[in-house]
C-alpha cells in the first residue's frame, strides 16, 4: 500500500500541468494526497442514486487533463457536507478538492476572464469590491433628487427612474455573461453532437432543472439537513429580494412607511430574517470551522456571505429609519445598501459563488440530455 500511494503521488507530480497548478491554488491541495481509494465516492449518499465517481473528477484533476474536467459535470453534484473528508483515510479533504474543481469550472466557462482574476487573487477581489462601492457612491452623489429634511421622501432622493433604469441595465448586462457563460458549459460538456426535439429539451427543463433549482434537493441527501436549510433560507431570501427591488420596485420604492401588514413587507421581512439568519450561520459557522462544510474557506466565500448580511442589514435600518421619520439617516443607509449591493451583484452572479446556483441544476439538466443521447445512439447501434 505504501508503494502505491508513493506511486501515484510521483505520477501526479510529475504529471502536474497548468490545470493541476491552478487547481492547488484555487485549494485543491489535496489531490497530492489522494490515492484513489474510492472512499469518497463510496461514502457519499448521491453517488448511489446518480452512479457518478468522485473519484474519477479527482483523478482527471491529479493528471491535469484539460478537456477531460472542463466537460466533468460531477463536481457540480457536490454540495461539500464534508461526509466524504471526514471518512478520507489520507486526509485529502477531497470535499474541499471538489470545491476548488467547482472554482476552476467557474473559471473555465467565463469568456471574460474576470472569475479568474477574483478567484486567484484576493487583493483584486478587495480593490473590485471597494472601487465598485465608491463608484456607485459617486454615482448616487451626483444623481441624487431633492434632500427633503422635513419628512422622509425616498423616492425623491432616489429617483424611481434611476433605479429602476440603473438595475435593469445592470441586470441585463449580468444575465447576458452568465447566459453566455451557461451556453460554454453546454458546449464543453455535450461530447455526443446529437439534436433532440424540442419537446425533449423542454420536457427535462421542466422534470429535471426547474424541481431541482427550486429544492436543490441534493443537499438533502445529506446526513445533516440542517444544512440544506439554510442553504436555502438564504437561496429563497435572495428570490424574495430579487422580485421586491427588480420585478416590484415601482412598488416597494416608494415614500410611504414600512407597513407591517402589507403582503410585500411581509415577503421583504421573510426575506431579510432568511437572509440575515442563514448568513449568520455560515459565518458562525466559518469562524468556528465547527464542520466540514465550512472549515476551508476562500476569500470568494467570505465576500458573498459577508457582503449578502450588510445587505440585509443597511436594508433592514433603511425600513426603521424611513418608518420613524429619519429622514437624513434614511438617506444616507440607503445609500450605503446601494454602494454594498452593486459589488455583490456584479461580482457574485456571473463570475463567483452565486452562479453555482444556475450551474448545479444545469448540471443535472445538461447530464440527463447526455444520458438521452447516448440512449439513441446504443438503439440505433442495436437496430
Amino acid at each position: 500500500m505504501t508503494d502505491q500511494i508513493a506511486t501515484t503521488m510521483l505520477l501526479s507530480k510529475e504529471k502536474e500541468t497548468d490545470t493541476t497548478d491552478l487547481i492547488l491554488k484555487l485549494g485543491g491541495e489535496g489531490i497530492r494526497k489522494c490515492y484513489q481509494c474510492g472512499s469518497c465516492t463510496a461514502i457519499c449518499p448521491i453517488s448511489e442514486d446518480y452512479m457518478t465517481s468522485f473519484r474519477r473528477s479527482i483523478k482527471y484533476a491529479q493528471l491535469g487533463l484539460e478537456k477531460k474536467l472542463s466537460s466533468d459535470l460531477t463536481p457540480w453534484l457536490c454540495y461539500a457536507c464534508g461526509e466524504c473528508s471526514n471518512s478520507c483515510p489520507r486526509d485529502a479533504n477531497p470535499s474541499e478538492i471538489m470545491m476548488s474543481i467547482r472554482r476552476y469550472l467557474t473559471i473555465k466557462y467565463d469568456w471574460t476572464g474576470i472569475s479568474r482574476a477574483l478567484y486567484l487573487n484576493s487583493k483584486i477581489l478587495l480593490s473590485a469590491i471597494l472601487s465598485l462601492s465608491i463608484l456607485t457612491g459617486i454615482i448616487i452623489y451626483f444623481l441624487h433628487g431633492p434632500v427633503v429634511m422635513d419628512k422622509v421622501a425616498l423616492a425623491l432622493f432616489a429617483p424611481i427612474e434611476i433605479v429602476e433604469t440603473g438595475g435593469r441595465l445592470i441586470f441585463a448586462s449580468l444575465a447576458t455573461i452568465l447566459l453566455v457563460n451557461i451556453y460554454r458549459m453546454y458546449r464543453m460538456t455535450t461530447s455526443l453532437k446529437i439534436k433532440l426535439p424540442l419537446k425533449t429539451y423542454l420536457k427535462e427543463f421542466l422534470k429535471t432543472l426547474t424541481p431541482n433549482f427550486l429544492t436543490q434537493k441534493l443537499f438533502g441527501y445529506c446526513n445533516d439537513r440542517k444544512y440544506w436549510l439554510i442553504h436555502l433560507l438564504i437561496f429563497y431570501g435572495y428570490l424574495a429580494s430579487l422580485i421586491l427591488f427588480e420585478v416590484l420596485l415601482i412598488f416597494t420604492h416608494t415614500n410611504d412607511p414600512f407597513l407591517f401588514v402589507s403582503p410585500l413587507s411581509l415577503l421583504g421581512l421573510f426575506s431579510v430574517f432568511a437572509i440575515t439568519y442563514g448568513g449568520l450561520e455560515a459565518i458562525r459557522g466559518r469562524v468556528k470551522k465547527s464542520k466540514p462544510i465550512w472549515k476551508d474557506s476562500h476569500p470568494t466565500d467570505w465576500m458573498f456571505i459577508v457582503l449578502l448580511v450588510l445587505i440585509c442589514i443597511t436594508g433592514i435600518f433603511t425600513g426603521i429609519f424611513r418608518s420613524i421619520g429619519w429622514a437624513l439617516p434614511t438617506y444616507v443607509i440607503f445609500s450605503i445598501h446601494l454602494s454594498i449591493v452593486v459589488p455583490f451583484l456584479v461580482l457574485g452572479v456571473p463570475f463567483t459563488k452565486w452562479s453555482h446556483i444556475a450551474y448545479r441544476p444545469l448540471a443535472l439538466y445538461f447530464a440527463k440530455l447526455n444520458e438521452i443521447r447516448r440512449s439513441k445512439i446504443e438503439e440505433v447501434l442495436r437496430t
